[in-house]
């Protein structure tokens, strides 16, 4: 009889192999049910077996594949309705989502997650995604699905925010502040966490993500059209998450030939820790973020301003947003686009006389726009000063050259016959007439001056008609750029 060395029981002994047994069958059986299984190799120079680890085959990343297939989707569905596939324009990416300071700031909020899945091409969304693919499949492992979900969003609207502090005018989309996230966690679970990696892929690991994060930075400073402040902050965000949250699988070596053993066994277990992490991840820095975002405001307070009245006019409160644009410059607001939107907004409600002072403040910054020219004289003649008007849009004529808009030669014939000189008058409006033949009042102010040119009695001529709405010169994409 033998006896066991687990248990201390007696056995029989018998063996059929060159080693007597050391364990009764009852130990042995549940020894090899609980024993991690190995591979033997062939025997090395010391003629002594060698040990692979069989570390159990890590779960699809079903989590990264979806995201990866909602980019592609958006993307698909731009080029489908039209957008161009190679180099999508700004306002193209805005329309689906992007990230623009003062709509973001003045309500839009939505748009810090959605710009994350909005791309700038092609070139733009495959190298995101491959980046994606290679980072994300291990983190999405060692965090789980649900965790991993949740910093990826955290760490891309946080991004997003950081953003549209650093450059609120700016049209920001594309995935690679989240992924940028999913790099500084991959890195601080690298350095700070202990997971089932060997010291040799630790090492590559690390110079790769490093690799990855060094080279990305220095190759947005020195482009200039990548959005480092972004990526910037993904990082920052995805880090310290990284940091705070444990991983879902943490692992013990019991012997040099154990395999790693997963923590906690029970599969139940697992998915509550895992959603417990999920829901700290989802409120904790959903808190943190929306105090972001508040601070951002605040310091940004024109920007927001300004896409609070682009909004009120969209949904047609003109005179609300006139009141917020005339507070925003009140408090000293440094933001370009407010002046321009407000004179444009007065004169498309008829009020020339408090559209010039924030018209000339907005030339006073840039006087080689034209646009603005062009408003400017309109505001001029509204207000009664012909003369300035004259030279203003004398200005626009000449930018024009050959071929001078109708709007601005009317403009030019009223401010003619406003100042008695109806031999110019007449032949500009009926130019402009010619020209626009749906312009009524092009024909009511060319009988106002043919009468006048003919010293007939003002009491029976009809008033000069400057119809404002139709003179304002506005951007196709008018009020989000004036």
């Amino acid at each position: 009889m033998a006896t066991c060395a687990t248990c201390g029981r007696d056995f029989s002994g018998l063996s059929f192999g060159s080693a007597p047994g050391t364990e009764c069958r009852e130990c042995r059986q549940r020894r090899q049910m609980t024993a991690p299984p190995v591979e033997v190799l062939p025997s090395g120079p010391q003629n002594a077996p060698q040990f692979k680890l069989a570390v159990p085959k890590p779960p699809a990343p079903v989590v990264t594949n979806t995201i990866i297939a909602i980019n592609l989707a958006v993307y698909l569905a731009m080029c489908v309705s039209g957008v161009s596939w190679i180099e999508p324009s700004s306002i193209d990416a805005l329309r689906w989502g992007a990230d623009f300071g003062p709509l973001t700031l003045g309500g839009e909020w939505w748009r810090l997650v959605t710009s994350t899945f909005v791309h700038f091409g092609l070139l733009h969304i495959g190298f995101n995604m491959w980046c994606l693919y290679n980072l994300g499949r291990s983190l999405e492992f060692l965090m789980g699905r649900k965790a991993f979900a949740a910093t990826y969003l955290a760490s891309g609207v946080c991004g997003s925010v950081v953003s549209i502090c650093w450059h609120p005018l700016d049209i920001g989309a594309g995935a690679s502040g989240a992924i940028f996230g999913v790099a500084g966690t991959f890195a601080a679970y690298l350095f700070l966490k202990r997971v089932a990696i060997s010291p040799q892929a630790m090492k590559r690991t690390r110079n790769s993500i490093g690799g990855f994060i060094v080279y990305n930075l220095a190759f947005g400073a020195v482009v200039g059209r990548i959005d480092n402040s972004a990526h910037l902050g993904g990082l920052i965000g995805g880090a310290i998450l990284g940091a705070i949250v444990p991983p879902v699988y943490r692992f013990r070596v019991r012997d040099p030939l154990a395999a790693p053993i997963r923590l906690p066994p029970n599969q139940a277990e697992q998915e509550a820790h895992a959603n417990r992490i999920a829901w700290g991840i989802i409120f904790g820095s959903g808190i943190v973020l929306a105090a972001l975002a508040f601070a951002v405001k605040t310091a940004r307070a024109p920007y927001a301003q300004y896409g609070e009245a682009v909004s009120l006019i969209t949904s047609g409160r003109t005179t609300q947003a006139v009141a917020v644009l005339r507070n925003s410059l009140s408090r000293g607001a440094k933001m370009p686009l407010t002046p321009l939107l407000l004179g444009e907004a007065l004169l498309d409600q008829g009020n020339p006389k408090d559209a010039a002072a924030p018209l000339e403040a907005a030339l006073a910054s840039d006087s080689t726009d034209m646009q603005s020219t062009q408003n400017l004289a309109l505001a001029y003649l509204g207000a009664g000063n012909s003369e300035q008007a004259l030279r203003e849009v004398a200005k626009v004529i000449a930018s024009e050259k050959a071929a001078p808009g109708w709007d601005a030669v009317f403009i030019r014939g009223l401010a003619e016959g406003e100042n008695n000189d109806f031999t110019l008058a007449i032949p500009d409006l009926e130019a402009a007439r010619q020209a626009n033949p749906s312009l009524a009042e092009a024909a009511i102010d060319f009988t106002r001056f043919q009468g006048l040119a003919n010293r007939e009695p003002e009491s029976q001529l009809p008033p000069l008609a400057i119809p404002y709405s139709k003179l304002v010169v506005k951007s196709d994409v008018w009020p989000i750029f004036p």
